[in-house]
């Protein structure tokens, strides 16, 4: 049974829409995203690949859909280092309050992350 395409719904029985949905999905779930730069472009690019027979009466319809999201931005933040006597380096993290500081809510800032690492280590003798 012979069928006219007409519209891009109709290619492939509908999957060519479904994986534009997918993509669309996809590209609107990243500009959502707070972690992601708000003026980077984002893109959905359809493919169809028409592969005429040698009689040319039959074609073969490949298509393929892809998406260009943005990439996550990246994080930073300072820490303080100190090596200790014994070797040990500890890494503390640089907050906007003072650690045990009642806020306007009253409630305690708590304390910074402290990583402790390179126990022993040659870099931490040498210093």
């Amino acid at each position: 049974m012979e069928r006219q395409i007409k519209k891009l719904d109709e290619l492939m029985d509908g999957a060519l829409t479904e994986r534009f949905n997918q993509a669309m999905d996809e590209v609107m779930k990243n500009v959502a995203d707070p972690n992601t730069d708000p003026k980077a472009k984002r893109q959905i690019k359809i493919v169809i690949d028409v592969t005429p027979n040698e009689r040319r009466d039959t074609a073969s319809f490949k298509t393929h859909v892809e998406s260009k999201v943005a990439p996550r931005v990246p994080i930073s933040q300072v820490v303080f280092l100190h090596v200790s006597d014994n070797g040990t380096i500890t890494a503390t993290e640089v907050t906007n309050q003072v650690p045990g500081q009642i806020s306007m809510e009253g409630t305690e800032q708590a304390f910074p992350n402290v990583l402790e690492f390179n126990k022993g280590s040659k870099m931490a003798q040498e210093q």
